[in-house]
């Protein structure tokens, strides 16, 4: 960082990716909130809730992300991990999601793997 970014941490996906131990996720919530640049930071949860609900059907969080980046409006982009993640820690649950207490209930197609 210091000798190859002039102390800067870079504001490319790409170029933050080449960081040992930076992958995709790390380096989109790096642009979504250390930058405010449009980016969408996919961890299990994001995943796990896309693909249950049936917005997406994808078998890894690199591979939801691409698909978000086409079907999610730009404008979602940096509070859909702050929003999903807090959704699946109280309501969609990995093992036993609280489906009586969610709000998107009726439109859910409940893909549970």
């Amino acid at each position: 960082l210091i000798d190859e970014y002039a102390s800067k941490v870079p504001c490319d996906i790409d170029e933050l990716c080449k960081f040992k131990g930076v992958g995709r996720k790390t380096a989109n919530l790096t642009l979504a909130k250390g930058f405010n640049k449009p980016a969408i930071c996919v961890d299990v949860h994001v995943h796990r809730i896309c693909n249950r609900i049936g917005y997406v059907q994808t078998k890894t969080p690199d591979e939801t992300e691409l698909v978000l980046r086409k079907q999610l409006p730009k404008d979602l982009w940096l509070d859909i991990n702050t929003i999903l993640v807090t959704f699946g820690q109280n309501i969609c649950k990995p093992q036993k999601p609280l489906c009586e207490k969610c709000s998107i209930n009726t439109f859910c197609k409940k893909i549970i793997k």
